[in-house]
């Protein structure tokens, strides 16, 4: 993954990631936006713990607004209060300004802003959680979040602007008293996911989502495929960003004098040699044809008429980690039906999932079950054999 990583700058190139590896369901193309709710999910789950323990009332949140008296010398045309009778006599006899002292009463701004923050994103959270499930039944917090969401437009709150506290702003607010703990908490959960450490966002949001889990999985073989071609001493040039709807190539190579094209996502190849894919012309008679299928990783050289063709497995079914046998097959035959002369097809799954390399080998051309481990040995010294 860090093979991805280390060139993205934020949580965004992650989720247009994801939403290239999730491709189109039934209902329509995902999108980063798509996968931002689908994290969140994980995230108010996260957060549950903290809202169970908040105060179900609005005014009960009101009743702890931090605010501090500061008193301050005022002069007025009449008495007012507590007069200071020497400062008065100071400024002549009879009187004709009273001096004494105004308390005025003010917010801690940063406090309020750090808590303005943390409830309009628990509040946005919130809201993609229950995006697509308004239909189930209401959350255990849901008290919780009304009080909240009664707090976020009070005048309170409405005169600072939203600011995401640091570490700093956070120990203040848990050290401000039982419920501003809750809140320091919850905050600090919430800020986590603007982190640059991408990889903990990864396993803390994404990991725990079985759908976005194995989207994970296949960037994650993707940055393996990347890994290979660095250490073999090619130079993969980024093409695009890897995003759903995006089409072309992801990478460019050039080894021992060869071009390559690196497909995340491989079915744009058709339209780019300007071939329809042996699939859809084979099914276009149906009610419900199909549409081009798409290998999760090519690497092709049109040139030399070789490729590598990568599906990923993420499962601990064992049938449906043996499916991809017939995907990968599928493809290669395709691919040596029009595109290319010599191939090789993997299909990847989970460590637990795979106890050793196994290959068999075809009209096609060679398809070999293997785990990440295994898939980089194996990967390099195919690509080698497909670079002579």
């Amino acid at each position: 993954m860090r093979e991805l990583f280390h060139s993205w700058s934020g949580k965004g190139d992650l989720f247009d990631g994801l939403a290239a590896a999730l491709g189109e369901d039934k209902f329509s193309r995902w999108t980063k936006r798509d996968v931002e709710r689908r994290a969140h999910r994980v995230l108010f789950e996260n957060c549950v713990v903290s809202l169970q323990r908040m105060p179900v009332r609005t005014r009960d949140w009101l009743a702890i607004i931090p605010v501090h008296s500061q008193v301050t010398p005022a002069a007025t045309p009449a008495p007012h209060g507590r007069i200071d009778w020497a400062a008065t006599r100071q400024t002549g006899w009879p009187p004709r300004q009273f001096v004494g002292r105004t308390r005025q009463r003010t917010s801690d701004d940063a406090l309020l802003s750090g808590l303005r923050w943390t409830v309009e994103r628990m509040l946005l959270v919130y809201g993609d959680a229950r995006y697509g499930r308004l239909r189930e039944k209401k959350p255990v917090v849901e008290k919780q979040l009304a009080a909240l969401d009664g707090l976020v437009g009070r005048p309170e709150l409405q005169q600072v602007e939203a600011a995401m506290p640091d570490r700093a702003t956070i120990k203040d607010l848990q050290r401000s008293g039982p419920k501003w703990r809750l809140i320091g908490d919850l905050a600090d959960l919430l800020r986590q996911e603007e982190t640059s450490d991408l990889m903990a966002l990864a396993k803390a949001q994404i990991m725990p989502d079985a759908t976005m889990a194995a989207a994970l999985f296949h960037l994650g073989v993707f940055g393996l495929v990347l890994s290979v071609l660095k250490e073999s001493g090619a130079k993969p040039v980024s093409l695009r960003p890897l995003r759903g709807g995006a089409t072309g190539a992801a990478y460019e190579l050039k080894f021992s004098g060869q071009t390559w094209s690196l497909w995340f996502e491989g079915a744009g190849i058709w339209s780019k040699l300007r071939r329809v894919e042996p699939y859809v012309n084979a099914t276009k008679g149906l009610k419900s044809p199909g549409g081009t299928k798409s290998p999760d990783i090519l690497l092709i050289n049109e040139k030399t008429r070789r490729a590598l063709i990568v599906e990923c497995k993420y499962s601990d079914d064992s049938e449906y980690v043996r499916s991809g046998y017939s995907q990968a097959l599928t493809y290669l035959v395709e691919a040596r039906t029009i595109m290319i002369d010599a191939g090789v097809a993997f299909v990847v799954a989970p460590s637990e999932m795979v106890s050793a390399l196994s290959t068999g080998h075809t009209h096609a051309g060679p398809v070999s079950f293997c785990a990440p481990e295994q898939f980089k040995d194996a990967f390099g010294a195919n690509f080698a054999d497909l670079c002579r």
